[in-house]
């Protein structure tokens, strides 16, 4: 951590920060690098936050960065967490965007998924829970575009949260990545192929099904097919492009109901999945309504 504070003293230098910051207590550097660096903080007023520090450029790039906080601020969700305060200042490393963010307590799905499986109440709650916050962002056109384990936080009740919109895309701001860029923002292995190959026009709310679905079958599987075993990258890629995803055998799901909603969020192809995170999560809700789930 040392070496990580001297790499961007400014904006990790802690008595900086309070001074900037006086409304807020006990700040501590929780992840640093890149163009974006966090930090848990208390404040007596909101209580337990996160505070985000982000470096978009001067100009044009550090406006286009306050209207993307803007939106994800405009989302309205039970399971995203709430951004509180929004702002921007100077510093020796030019000009920052802040953020000020309700903190969540949990664990990450990855270390609950490396644990063993999850249950059936546990598995239909994190549909629910996941495709509710792809909803809520779907309707002020923001995509999330990186769902996966680790941006995933369970709390101490069971509630699933979606975290990290970093690198959203607003649908109707303009793209920070260039037109005729070959390849997208994405994280391989969950990423829909419209996404990594950056088909802009395709990507939507249908792009973030996609990852929920990859997610889902990883949280009922301890595995990532996609993943699991692939020599490099690129064979990640080609396995999301060209191979489906297997279906699960689940002995709650007699039939295959579920399954079904897997499969339709991983097809390779947004026109075959659900027309929207909207139409997805009424269908889901079909489905619990069925398996008797919560």
């Amino acid at each position: 951590m040392a070496d990580e504070l001297e790499d961007c003293s400014m904006t990790t230098d802690l008595g900086w920060l309070a001074s900037e910051f006086p409304q807020l207590l006990g700040i501590s550097p929780l992840a640093l690098g890149g163009q974006k660096w966090v930090f848990t903080c208390d404040c007596p007023r909101r209580g337990p936050c996160v505070l985000k520090l982000i470096r978009p450029g001067a100009g044009k790039y550090l406006d286009r960065e306050i209207e993307a906080v803007q939106r994800i601020r405009a989302i309205r969700s039970g399971n995203v967490p709430q951004v509180y305060e929004i702002g921007s200042l100077d510093s020796q490393m030019g000009p920052l965007v802040w953020l000020l963010e309700q903190r969540i307590s949990g664990d990450d799905l990855s270390e609950l998924i490396s644990r063993g499986p999850l249950d059936k109440q546990a598995i239909l709650s994190l549909a629910l829970d996941l495709t509710s916050a792809a909803r809520d962002a779907e309707s002020v056109n923001v995509v999330h575009r990186d769902i996966k384990p680790k941006n995933t936080m369970v709390d101490e009740s069971g509630k699933a949260w979606l975290l990290d919109f970093g690198i959203a895309r607003i649908l109707d701001l303009e793209s920070k990545t260039r037109t005729g860029a070959l390849v997208g923002p994405h994280t391989p292995g969950y990423s829909a192929p419209e996404q990594f190959r950056y088909q802009k026009r395709q990507i939507d709310g249908r792009s973030d099904l996609f990852a929920i679905g990859v997610v889902l079958y990883e949280a009922v599987e301890g595995l990532n097919p996609f993943v699991q075993g692939a020599r490099d990258r690129m064979e990640i890629l080609r396995r999301v492009e060209c191979v489906p995803l297997p279906a699960l055998d689940l002995p709650w799901d007699e039939a295959n109901e579920f399954s079904g909603f897997v499969s339709s969020l991983t097809q390779k192809f947004p026109h075959q999945r659900p027309k929207n995170c909207a139409a997805a999560l009424n269908w889901l809700h079909e489905i619990v309504s069925k398996l008797g789930g919560s």
